[in-house]
């Protein structure tokens, strides 16, 4: 499902009309990344927890100079899902590839 069929879907449900429905979305999406790029973590109840960690600075080795490099620290996301999606993506129903 692409963006557009997402925002489709979710008019057809809500009753919104297909240009509010983008406006929330994007709003929802606003807040998320806003709250994320502070650090601070968002739970989704049925969907599971957004959060950040921090990847400490490293050595790498890089083959192309036969040579290690220092990789600076830097703020990733997480996804941990909630049970409830782990158990309805568990098993494929027939048909699912």
């Amino acid at each position: 499902m692409n963006y557009k069929e997402l925002i489709d879907k979710l008019s057809d449900q809500t009753g919104n009309t297909k240009t509010r429905t983008k406006e929330l979305l994007g709003d929802t999406i606003t807040v998320l990344s806003e709250q994320l790029s502070r650090g601070s973590g968002v739970s989704i109840p049925d969907l599971g927890t957004f959060s950040t960690k921090v990847n400490e600075e490293r050595k790498v080795y890089n083959p192309h100079y036969d040579a290690y490099i220092m990789v600076p620290p830097k703020r990733v996301v997480e996804f941990s899902p909630a049970a409830g999606l782990k158990e309805k993506v568990k098993y494929l129903e027939p048909g699912d590839e």
